[in-house]
């Protein structure tokens, strides 16, 4: 996948699955522009031999105007851009049906829902202006697919992206602008182990019997993003190793 001379954003790339697809795509030979909300990105792209080709950029997607600032940088720095991971999310706790709160609620949807479709609304009008052959791939979860009721109203947003995605790349006709995304299952994450899940309950279920990895993730993505899925638009790609099938 020779990705050399292509500008990538990657949103919630500071760690798990995001750092892991800009780690991939940075290894393809694209420039990514690592975007998270975290202050210690400089400290995290210093780890790549090229930092002309590791861009830290502190932004937080609920907040449209530092989306905007961020189109701007880009427009200014690089003056296109190819790739859109739109990978940033939240799972906020307690998530239960029974146990949910009004703030987790609106702060879920906020950066799930919300954020993510202000981050294709602003980078794929930029991508569909400025890239000869742009792509997009959004990062939503097999929970958005089956429904999960202690995680409700993180399952019914990752649902929306799953929407979202086939609205974009039914929108992005002319310029073409490919839009598809990954439902990855249970990932061995940093944000895995938060949510205290027990890994056995899901593990068992599935056809493949382990966790994934963040960077089986990032392969997906990348094949998405790249020319080898030139012909493919509108998708989710499941990374779940066979758990919705059981």
């Amino acid at each position: 996948m020779n990705m050399q001379n292509k500008i990538a954003l990657v949103t919630g790339a500071g760690s798990g699955i995001g750092f892991a697809i800009a780690q991939r795509l940075y290894t393809e030979g694209a420039t990514i522009i690592f975007c998270d909300k975290r202050n210690d990105l400089e400290g995290i792209v210093s780890k790549f031999s090229d930092p002309e080709r590791a861009v830290p950029y502190t932004a937080d997607i609920t907040d449209k105007n530092e989306l905007l600032n961020l189109e701007t940088f880009i427009k200014n720095k690089f003056a296109v851009l190819d790739f859109l991971v739109a990978n940033a999310g939240i799972l906020a706790t307690p998530s239960g049906i029974d146990d949910i709160t009004e703030e987790v609620i609106d702060l879920t949807i906020a950066v799930n829902l919300k954020g993510t479709f202000n981050t294709f609304k602003i980078f794929g009008d930029l991508i569909q202006n400025t890239s000869k052959s742009g792509s997009i791939v959004a990062v939503t979860s097999v929970d958005g697919l089956i429904g999960e009721p202690f995680g409700v109203i993180y399952s019914a947003t990752k649902a929306g992206i799953v929407s979202l995605t086939k609205s974009f790349a039914r929108n992005y006709k002319s310029p073409l602008v490919r839009v598809n995304a990954v439902a990855p299952g249970l990932i061995d994450t940093p944000l895995t182990i938060q949510t205290g899940e027990n890994p056995s309950l899901t593990t068992e279920l599935s056809i493949i019997q382990r966790m994934g990895t963040s960077e089986e993730v990032a392969s997906a993505v990348a094949f998405l993003l790249s020319s080898e899925s030139s012909f493919i638009t509108g998708q989710t790609l499941v990374v779940d190793g066979g758990f919705t099938l059981k």
